[in-house]
């Protein structure tokens, strides 16, 4: 019996259908097998494939969407670990090798998964870096709040996906986010482990589910009401994780609104109820730091390619100022999300060579929170940025003072 087997999911991608089964034959682990199946291709996926000959087991079925199309090659296979790789992404050479390393080092978790290089529509490299840790360890909370695991970097135990239930295929309202889906059931009771390492290369290109945003905002919510329940506006009513993963929908919707349409009218009317929903989004860093990229494409986050920062900033104020103008159940959580968002903005300037930017941010962010100068991470940006030693040790002993005494 192999080690592992390798599920490839494919429908109509015979363009990288070849490449993502080479990624797998050029692995410096080799106990393996490697099923693809076709979920109803029109296309020359089959031909594709039968250049590999006995390399690669091929199972065609009508279209079943792709829960199903990982069901079957998981029901199909012989080994004790799946991996999962989308057609159109491809491994590193050294995926199976480190992963199954992990799962020596981790025997107790049942998914393993590592970071991933966004490349584009033609395989070039781009410089953003996808599906990174969480700065939490709680990686229920985490997935609750958002999706952060990419399929194709995931290994799993095949007997413990069996006894979940497999994924999700039958309920097409989903389809797109059955991965979360899965997750959410196991992680309340299950270990999840992951690398920083990223040893895939996940591609970016228009005909993918990621790419319709109506589509995976409707998806996103379909998965939180399934395990959920619907958003019937009883919040007080709700268990912290119900009002985190209704905050994560609605943070969801208007980081796409804004990601994929540039739409920040819809956003502010998400970010409203996301933050009603779940206070605790005022301080949520990463939510601020991804608005402050705006329509940049993916793939390119911490770059200047395409960003218009300053512009940006100023519709997140604006945003800002809407939902607390408009509503008065938040207004406890304003100073803190105006330093939050004023902190996002600072970094993004900062990681993109924008240093007199940021400064500028940094310093509203300090106005708004003179205690954001005890995180340790604030104080070293600051300095680098250049901001004058005396002042920060005068805020810095303010933020002491005004700690202790609270």
């Amino acid at each position: 019996m192999k080690k592992v087997s390798v599920v490839i999911p494919n429908y109509n991608n015979a363009h990288y259908l070849g490449n993502a089964i080479q990624s797998v034959l050029r692995q410096s682990l080799t106990d393996y097998e490697i099923i693809v199946v076709d979920d109803g291709s029109t296309d020359n996926s089959k031909e594709v494939v039968s250049a590999f000959g006995d390399k690669v087991r091929y199972i065609w079925q009508k279209n079943k969407g792709l829960g199903g199309a990982r069901n079957t090659g998981i029901l199909a296979s012989n080994a004790e670990f799946i991996g999962l790789l989308d057609a159109d992404d491809e491994w590193k050479p050294t995926y199976l090798e480190k992963m199954m390393a992990l799962t020596g080092d981790r025997s107790e978790a049942v998914v393993y998964y590592c970071a991933a290089q966004g490349m584009d529509s033609t395989g070039k490299d781009l410089p953003q870096i996808f599906g990174r840790m969480p700065s939490s360890n709680d990686i229920y909370q985490n997935l609750l709040r958002a999706n952060f695991i990419i399929p194709s970097t995931v290994l799993f135990r095949r007997s413990t996906i069996l006894e979940a239930g497999l994924f999700e295929e039958k309920n097409r309202d989903l389809h797109g986010c059955e991965d979360w889906d899965l997750w959410l059931r196991l992680c309340p009771t299950h270990h999840f482990i992951g690398t920083a390492e990223p040893l895939v290369r996940y591609r970016l290109h228009t005909n993918t589910f990621s790419a319709n945003p109506a589509h995976m905002q409707h998806a996103a919510r379909t998965v939180i009401e399934k395990n959920f329940g619907p958003d019937d506006s009883k919040y007080p009513d709700w268990s912290e994780d119900k009002r985190r993963a209704f905050g994560g929908v609605y943070r969801y919707q208007a980081l796409t609104s804004i990601q994929k349409q540039g739409n920040w009218e819809a956003a502010t009317v998400s970010l409203r109820k996301a933050m009603e929903i779940d206070p605790t989004l005022a301080t949520d860093l990463n939510l601020f730091y991804e608005l402050a990229f705006g329509t940049q494409p993916p793939g390119y986050r911490e770059t200047t390619h395409n960003l218009h920062l300053e512009p940006n900033a100023t519709q997140i104020m604006s945003t800002l100022g809407h939902i607390f103008n408009e509503n008065i159940r938040i207004a406890s959580l304003r100073r803190m999300t105006f330093c939050t968002a004023n902190y996002a903005i600072g970094l993004v300037a900062y990681n993109t060579g924008q240093r007199e930017l940021s400064k500028r941010f940094l310093y509203r962010a300090l106005v708004f929170s003179p205690k954001l100068l005890l995180k340790r991470r604030a104080i070293s940006t600051l300095a680098k940025s250049y901001l004058n030693p005396v002042l920060i040790d005068r805020l810095k002993h303010l933020a002491k003072k005004g700690s202790h005494a609270g």
